[in-house]
Formats: structure tokens, sequence, C-alpha cells
């Protein structure tokens, strides 16, 4: 073996290790906008319970956990999280459900925060998300919806009436 051969083997390798690396940095879970393959990670990451309810023409995912709080994840016939709708005795971690659009939510919210009061209801659209959040005491409920990949025809009322 020539010391070329050893320097590509190395620098494969030295790649392939990187990637893993960045791989496994990445954190996967079914926000909205993401496929539909990775709910089943959300359902091991919260222990909860899962049913799928087909609707043409998109599916329902709901998962369910030990304390009753509930999660509705809308998926379109083109495989991705179009929706999500919460309902929890505490805050769920919206930043999973809410997959890239998390980032404008969470500085909408952090600026609302600087304007002072109590937020028991918070209505963020920017871009192509609309997340609609309502605390009170230990109820906590929302609805979340990229407007782009809503099915043709799709009503937004049925989403929260689970």
């Amino acid at each position: 073996m020539t010391s070329s051969d050893c320097q590509r083997r190395r620098l494969v390798f030295g790649l392939l290790l990187a990637f893993t690396a960045l791989c496994s940095l990445t954190p996967a879970h079914a926000g909205l906008g993401e496929t539909e393959r990775t709910i089943d990670e959300d359902r091991v990451r919260l222990h909860a319970q899962r049913s799928v309810e087909n609707r043409y023409p998109y599916r329902v995912h709901a998962l369910k956990t030990s304390d009753g709080s509930r999660i509705w994840q809308y998926v379109g016939a083109h495989g991705r999280v179009f929706a999500v709708t919460w309902q929890a005795m505490h805050k769920p971690d919206l930043s999973k459900l809410l997959g890239e659009s998390s980032a404008s939510y969470e500085r909408a919210t952090a600026q609302a925060a600087h304007r002072g009061g109590i937020q028991r209801h918070f209505l963020h659209e920017q871009n192509d998300v609309v997340v609609q959040s309502n605390a009170h005491l230990h109820k906590f409920s929302g609805v979340a919806y990229r407007p782009s990949l809503l099915p043709v025809g799709f009503d937004l009322t049925k989403l929260g009436r689970e």
C-alpha cells in the first residue's frame, strides 16, 4: 500500500466520521413540514400510545401520553406533516412539534414576553406558519399549520376538534 493510498483512506475515514457525528447532532422529530415516517420517534420520546386514522386525503396520527396529554399530527398525501394540535397539562416541547418553524415562533413569543403581562392566548402568523397557543393553569392547547402544505379544500375548523 502506497502512502497516497493511506492518505485517501484516512481522508475517507475522516469524512465518514465527520458525517456520522453531524447526523447524530441533528434532532429527529415529526415537526411541521417534516416527513410522516418520523412520527414514531415522537411516540418513543414521549412514551405515548399512537393511533392512526385515515381521512382522505390525509391521515391523523394521535399520540396519548400517560398523563393524558394528547398530540395530533396531520399528514397529507405528500407524506409531510401539515398541521399539529395539542392538549396537555404541561406545555409541550414546541421546538419539536413545530420543527423548522419553531425558531420564528420562539422569537415572536420572546418579543411578546418583553411587552409584559400574562400571555394566555398567542397568535403567530409569519411566512408559511400559523401557530395559535392557549394556556390557562394546567391546560395548554394549540394549533399550528403550514398553509402551503394544507390539502386542497381542507377545512381549518377541523383542527383541534378531535
